[in-house]
């Protein structure tokens, strides 16, 4: 089937110069939907571009492609176009076209279903497919070039499948289905002057238009007040945990139904190959059936996810992800986790993949903590959140505004070099956060564990020159009689200690641990002498990395000293 493509490729170098490659791919479409009995359309830009060429040399290699194109199966011809509109696919809010591996993948989601409802441009590729299993399958799309591509296509691989040229959310294409496959574009906004029904609405807990409105939760809401006994629902890996306008209701609905089945957390790049954007595929069963449970599914296990050469994951071609929903798992298994709703509610209806499926640094902290004894980290720090503190062109004072970029590699905070400007108004809200040796700076957004100590010598007298944390950072500043600085600097800047605290991450575009599972973040309470030896290897560490420093400054100044550096130094300097 490789071989087909490139001959209809090669063919469709001819019209080089007459068409762009794209376009050139379209008119193909159009020619051989048209041969294979598609009426023309002439108020079709395809069409004005078809036509013209009809009276050029160029119409011969057009027919070279076409007849090769229809020489082949209608299962080949399917495939070979699958090739050609993946190196054109559009990716503004989505692609108008996916490949074939996860095409698949998707389309068996819906099961045995004999009329199944697809939605959106994504979903096109999986319509097709299911359609050429003698199923009913209608495709509703408020674009109007895809709509004319579903229709050429179905014609040149000779199924049925019924286009509806509308808004999929209004719903104004009557019908019942056994499944639907919702894939609507991510993010996108929705006009107010919308239709959307008010049982979609009323999910959302809107009776009227009162907010803006985006597609990943209306597709949740829409997916919810459908009866079919099995949808899929295609939205941003964002939608699973962000406290943004009616998103958290929207997840509250869907955990609340009883119809969530199974979550598949999709890496980015192996549904739509030109975003890298991580997605999740939402799995609702019948209405009426409430379950207990829903189970997360990783699809960049190794089971589920190859590589290319171009780095993506790609989805293997010999699993599948519908049997992914039922199997048995084993008490070892790391590729998916069963949670009840108990559990999802405990942690306010987030559906993040890393709340439940945990990483085996994560399980490492796990066991490393059930050996020892326990506090919560509020008990054994004070924790300073820094305040805007806003900014003066000609203020009287002068502080230091520390960012993660100002941590050392010996793994204390240097000097910050951002210097902000503040007036007297300004100055008490800027003493309260001022950083105090001994402190520690933890990274809860963004730079999600990134951690720094305060050293010794940071800048604390007067009113003007002291240091401070930028909001990226909490301030950590040990109890009296709680853990010491050091011992608990060294626990927070383990490597798996800092993914267990990327794992508790969620908000709204930038990733933001919340104060609540902050102050609950288990550390292990240890012993005066733990303390102490763990003191003396920091300070053992800081001394050697000081001659290691020491040493590379003299090995510098050497090749200063030697030619051409010598002669050269203060050329680009």
């Amino acid at each position: 089937m490789q071989e087909l493509s490139a001959e209809i490729w090669k063919a469709l170098d001819g019209l080089r110069g007459a068409l762009p490659a794209p376009h050139s791919i379209e008119v193909l479409l159009y020619d051989a939907a048209h041969h294979m009995g598609m009426p023309e359309d002439e108020a079709n830009r395809t069409h004005l571009e078809w036509a013209s060429l009809k009276t050029t040399d160029a119409y011969a290699t057009l027919t070279d492609a076409r007849m090769r194109l229809l020489s082949a199966s209608p299962s080949e011809r399917l495939h070979s176009i699958d090739e050609m509109l993946a190196r054109s696919a559009r990716s503004d809010h989505g692609v108008v076209w996916i490949s074939q591996l996860p095409a698949r993948r998707i389309a068996e989601l819906a099961g045995n279903a004999t009329r199944v409802r697809c939605a959106f441009d994504a979903s096109l590729h999986p319509a097709l497919l299911l359609s050429m299993q003698e199923r009913f399958v209608r495709f509703a799309s408020q674009d109007h070039t895809t709509c004319q591509l579903a229709t050429m296509v179905s014609t040149i691989i000779e199924t049925r499948l019924d286009v509806v040229p509308a808004n999929p959310f209004s719903r104004t294409d009557a019908g019942e289905f056994d499944a639907e496959i919702i894939m609507s574009p991510f993010g996108l906004k929705i006009p107010s002057g919308t239709d959307i029904p008010r049982s979609t609405l009323s999910i959302l807990g809107e009776t009227e238009r009162s907010r803006r409105l985006s597609s990943d939760p209306v597709a949740i809401a829409d997916g919810l007040q459908s009866l079919s006994k099995r949808i899929v629902i295609s939205v941003v890996e964002g939608m699973m945990f962000r406290a943004v306008g009616v998103e958290p209701i929207a997840r509250e609905a869907l955990v609340e139904s009883g119809r969530l089945e199974a979550i598949f957390s999709v890496p980015g790049g192996m549904v739509f190959p030109h975003t890298g954007v991580a997605t999740n595929l939402l799995v609702l069963g019948p209405n009426g059936q409430t379950r207990h449970g829903v189970r997360f599914i990783n699809l960049s296990d190794k089971r589920f996810a190859g590589k290319t050469v171009r780095g993506r994951p790609e989805a293997r071609p010999e699993s599948s992800w519908l049997d992914a929903i039922d199997k048995e798992l084993a008490s070892d298994e790391r590729f998916a986790a069963d949670v009840t709703i108990s559990d999802i509610k405990a942690k306010d209806y987030n559906l993040s993949l890393e709340r439940y499926l945990l990483p085996p640094a994560v399980m490492a902290v796990e066991a490393f903590l059930t050996e020892r004894q326990v506090r919560p980290l509020e008990d054994v720090v004070e924790m300073i959140r820094p305040l805007s503190l806003g900014k003066e062109d000609d203020g009287e004072f002068m502080i230091r505004e520390a960012v993660p970029a100002d941590i050392g590699d010996d793994e204390l905070l240097t000097e910050p070099k951002k210097e902000t400007l503040i007036e007297r108004a300004q100055l008490r809200k800027a003493r309260n956060q001022r950083l105090m040796p001994g402190d520690l700076l933890l990274s809860i957004k963004g730079t999600i564990g990134a951690v720094a100590l305060v050293p010794n010598d940071a800048a604390v007298d007067g009113d003007s020159g002291f240091w401070t944390a930028g909001q990226s950072f909490m301030v950590l500043r040990p109890r009296k009689g709680g853990s010491s600085s050091i011992a608990l600097f060294e626990y927070l800047s383990n490597n798996a200690v800092r993914e267990t605290l990327r794992s508790l991450a969620g908000g709204a575009g930038i990733p933001t641990v919340s104060i609540k599972d902050l102050r609950q973040f288990r550390v292990p309470v240890l012993t005066p002498d733990e303390e102490a030896g763990i003191e003396a290897n920091f300070w053992d560490r800081q001394n050697q990395l000081a001659q290691v420093r020491a040493r590379i400054a003299e090995i510098e100044k050497s090749r200063k000293s030697s030619w051409p550096h010598d002669k050269l130094h203060e050329v680009g300097a």
